[in-house]
């Protein structure tokens, strides 16, 4: 019996990704997302592999599907995927790490230097008539301090790149060591005092139910006054009804965000907030590590010698 391969969801391959999918068997793809559990099981009622970019997948979803096998993330976070589920379930879920540490990292510093010289602002005033430099007063970041929450593969990048301007870059990790902070250049604080301390506070880190709400109303009270806050990572991190009260009351000077829950009215609505729908790891390069990966990690799974798996039985 050939082996069935649904992508079931706004997964991008190429035609060279396609092409080795199809020679592992018998492939049948989606270019826009479920609408409910009802669809997600209707698209996948055959399938022994599962290709999934974004949506939701529950244990009510694994329960409907006794034939599914393995699902191949087409994303590092899998937050989406009820891991301790599909592994009751005998189902076997890989992921693609490391693969947009230099994506995310770059659109980290375009987005710091977007929010401090007010890049978005300045181009509207010029379109709607406006020409002069008054009121789009930046700063320097040589001398400044960034903010780190979690120095894996992209966070120890944005360090790195942070330190070319001239930065001061603290971070708050799991582990906090003296070597680790030499080897990346860096000083290590606990959470509050790096939230004190910081100019520019940039979330790296993934999001799970410890992770959760990690920065809400205390800790961004907990912020220097005029300060930014940059979330590359998952909306999830961030309470977002108090971060548009701290813009909106001026405490923050600036936000941006490469993930919201949205719609909201509120905060796209907020002084010095900058939004981009979630582009950090869109850029050639990274696409194509992305899609490499996804694709071997189900050829590996056929293949009997698993990679990249999250919940390992």
């Amino acid at each position: 019996m050939s082996v069935k391969i649904v992508i079931l969801d706004e997964v991008e391959f190429s035609d060279r990704h396609r092409e080795r999918l199809d020679s592992l068997g018998e492939v049948t793809g989606y270019s826009e997302g479920p609408c409910g559990i009802e669809e997600v099981v209707a698209r996948s009622a055959d399938a022994d592999v599962v290709i999934v970019g974004w949506t939701v997948l529950d244990g009510e979803v694994f329960r409907r599907l006794p034939r599914l096998r393995m699902i191949s993330v087409w994303a590092t976070g899998h937050d989406s995927v009820d891991v301790g589920a599909a592994a009751r379930h005998g189902v076997t879920i890989a992921n693609v790490p490391a693969y947009a540490g230099r994506a995310v990292a770059e659109l980290t510093i375009g987005l710091l230097l977007a929010l401090t010289r007010h890049l978005v602002t300045a181009d509207r005033s010029i379109r709607s008539g406006e020409y002069t430099w008054r009121g789009f007063e930046g700063i320097e970041l040589a001398g400044r301090t960034l903010g780190l929450v979690g120095i894996g593969d992209i966070g120890s990048e944005v360090a790195r790149l942070a330190g070319t301007f001239g930065m001061r870059v603290l971070a708050c990790a799991r582990t906090m060591s003296g070597r680790r902070a030499g080897d990346l250049g860096v000083e290590f604080r606990p959470l509050g005092a790096l939230l004190a301390e910081s100019d520019v506070v940039s979330l790296h880190t993934p999001l799970s139910p410890a992770t959760r709400g990690l920065i809400g109303r205390r800790e961004l009270a907990a912020m220097r006054a005029g300060a930014y806050l940059i979330n590359t990572a998952r909306a999830g991190l961030v309470d977002q009804r108090a971060l548009a009260d701290a813009l909106c009351d001026g405490h923050l000077a600036g936000a941006a965000l490469d993930d919201i829950h949205y719609p909201d009215d509120r905060l796209t609505s907020a002084p010095g907030v900058l939004l981009t729908p979630h582009i950090g790891f869109n850029t050639t390069e990274a696409l194509r590590r992305k899609g490499d990966t996804c694709v071997a990690n189900v050829a590996a799974f056929l293949g009997g010698t698993p990679t990249n798996v999250v919940n390992p039985r």
